[in-house]
C-alpha cells in the first residue's frame, strides 16, 4: 500500500455502513484517494428496510432512496470529492471486481460476511480491509510475516500505513513446513532452526518484537486462540506469490475464528 488512488467501500450490511464510511474517509484523507461506494443487495442474505422497497416486484429496490440515504451518511464527513454511489443486486464479488479491475492502487473496504468475503478474496488482487467490528482507531496490530525479504518491505508498509500503532510480528512454522510432506527429523530440525534465525533477524531489522509458533508452544493453543487472547485490534497480512505462509487457508481460518478486522495486502 505505497500508493492508494481509489477506495471501493462495500456497504451491503446496513448495520456496518457507518463504520465502513468512517474508515473509508480516514483512508481517503491519508492517501487523497477518490471513493466509490458499492451497495449490493444480496438476496436472501441481507434484508432491507421497508423504506427502500420500490413496491414493484420486478424492481425490488428503490435505488434513488438508497443512494440518498448513503449520501446523507457521507455528508457527515468532509470528503475532498463526493463519492460515487453504485446500487446493484446480487453478485458482490463480480461487482467489486468490475470496479477494481486490474488497478493495483485500489483499496477495498468491506464488512465481513461468511458467504461473501471468501468469494471476494478469490476474485481480487488488491489490498482489502475486512471489517468485523466497530473499532474506530486501531491501537494494536498482529502482523503475519514469513522470514524472507518481502516481509521486511511488508513491515515498512504497515508502519507507514499505521504510524502510531503497536505492532507485534507473528510467525508460524507450521505454515511453512507442510505437515503432509515426508521428512526425517534431522531435516525438520535444520529447517526449524533456519526459520528461527530468519525470524530473529527480521525482528532485529524491523525493530519489532514477535512470536515464533511451533507445535507444543503456548500450551498447544491454536493460532487463533492465542491471537484472540492478546486483544489485538487488527491483523495485517502480506500475501507473497512465492510462499504459502499467508495462504487462503490461513487467512480464512483467522477471518472465521477471530473478531478482529483484517487487512490483506498482496
Amino acid at each position: 500500500m505505497k500508493s492508494i488512488k481509489k477506495i471501493i467501500a462495500v456497504v451491503n450490511d446496513f448495520s456496518m455502513i457507518d463504520i465502513i464510511i468512517e474508515k473509508t474517509f480516514a483512508f481517503s484523507q491519508k492517501y487523497h484517494a477518490v471513493v466509490e461506494i458499492l451497495y449490493v443487495h444480496e438476496r436472501p442474505l441481507f434484508g432491507i428496510p421497508d423504506f427502500f422497497h420500490s413496491g414493484d416486484d420486478d424492481l425490488p429496490l428503490n435505488k434513488v432512496k438508497i443512494k440518498e440515504s448513503i449520501l446523507e451518511k457521507v455528508n457527515n464527513f468532509n470528503f475532498e470529492k463526493e463519492p460515487v454511489v453504485f446500487v446493484k443486486i446480487d453478485d458482490t464479488p463480480d461487482r467489486v471486481l468490475a470496479l477494481a479491475r486490474e488497478d493495483k492502487e485500489t483499496l477495498i473496504i468491506t464488512p465481513y460476511h461468511k458467504d461473501i468475503t471468501e468469494k471476494v478474496l478469490n476474485k481480487i488482487s488488491q489490498p482489502i480491509l475486512i471489517v468485523k467490528g466497530h473499532i474506530k482507531n486501531y491501537q494494536k496490530m498482529a502482523l503475519i510475516v514469513d522470514v524472507g525479504t518481502p516481509s521486511l518491505s511488508c513491515i515498512e508498509r504497515a508502519k507507514s500505513c499505521f504510524p502510531k500503532i503497536d505492532i507485534e510480528l507473528f510467525y508460524d512454522y507450521r505454515y511453512i513446513v507442510d505437515p503432509s510432506m515426508e521428512a526425517d527429523l534431522q531435516n525438520i530440525q535444520i529447517i526449524e532452526e533456519a526459520q528461527r534465525e530468519g525470524f530473529k533477524k527480521l525482528k532485529e531489522e524491523s525493530g519489532l518484537d514477535g512470536k515464533f509458533f511451533i507445535d507444543g508452544d503456548f500450551l498447544g493453543k491454536q493460532i487463533s486462540d492465542y491471537l484472540q487472547e492478546k486483544n489485538f485490534d487488527i491483523i495485517y497480512a502480506c500475501s507473497h506469490e512465492d510462499g504459502f505462509f499467508v495462504s487462503d487457508n490461513l487467512s480464512n481460518t483467522i477471518l472465521k475464528d477471530l473478531s478482529y478486522d483484517m487487512l490483506i495486502v498482496n
